[in-house]
């Protein structure tokens, strides 16, 4: 197809493209009417905390580091159990939340080859959300030497309840976006796929292609305001024929 021809296509079809546009875009401002927020909190454990010398300076030892990294994945499954994920229920009960609950709301993160073990959590309220990270946090550090005979974890950073923070999930904007340019290309998809599939004869252009010869002349549509001006004057038709006879009788 030339240029033209898609141009003729889009001025025949533009509806499709228009209507499919705005389908999309209606499904994007649906969508963001039932938009929740949700924030994030999160705080710092730090496993194997240096001993201090008498020289007041940290002393590591690497074979302790080395054994609290291979310990580090067997902390992210005790952080998320129900003894950890209870004791913060009966901390707080003004949360309303099960442990089964909480446990869900946990997300354990560790960045490799470093003693740091990020819990967040995410809720439809900051505050609360920093309320679980931060009482996770301290209850696993309390119980962690009760469980593994081991006082090695403590708090690194903890989530600043009072803090303004802004929604994580607030994609709102960029969707209207993505809906619109996902509108215009299945519009235009569409628009071809519906032109490809359409085999009638309509324009000259397609007497061409059917039948491989040149269309020597064509008759346009006659608009029925032509068709009512005829019939208001019939001194027009009148001279027609006059015409018309004379023509035959010079013949």
């Amino acid at each position: 197809m030339e240029l033209k021809e898609y141009l003729r296509v889009v001025r025949k079809r533009w509806w499709v493209v228009a209507l499919t546009v705005l389908l999309c875009f209606g499904a994007a401002i649906a969508y963001n009417s039932k938009y929740e927020p949700m924030y994030r909190a999160s705080v710092d454990l730090i496993v194997n905390e240096p001993s201090i010398s008498s020289t007041g300076q940290a002393q590591v030892d690497s074979n302790s580091i080395e054994a609290n990294l291979k310990l580090i994945n067997t902390y992210k499954k005790i952080i998320t159990s129900d003894s950890i994920t209870k004791l913060v229920v009966e901390r707080h009960p003004e949360l309303n939340l099960t442990s089964t609950q909480v446990g869900n709301k946990l997300m354990i993160d560790s960045t490799q080859n470093t003693q740091v073990i990020n819990v967040s959590v995410e809720d439809t309220s900051y505050e609360r959300a920093a309320t679980i990270a931060n009482s996770t946090g301290n209850v696993f550090v309390s119980q962690i030497p009760e469980i593994m005979q081991v006082n090695n974890v403590s708090v690194l950073n903890a989530a600043d309840p009072n803090l303004s923070a802004s929604p994580v999930n607030d994609h709102k904007q960029m969707l209207i976006v993505i809906s619109l340019v996902v509108g215009l290309l299945l519009g235009l998809g569409i628009m071809f796929l519906l032109e490809y599939l359409d085999d009638s004869v309509k324009t000259e252009f397609d007497v061409e292609d059917a039948i491989g010869l040149p269309v020597l002349a064509k008759v346009d549509r006659i608009a029925k305001s032509d068709l009512k001006n005829q019939q208001a004057d019939p001194s027009g038709q009148q001279e027609d024929s006059a015409l018309l006879r004379t023509a035959n009788e010079q013949r």
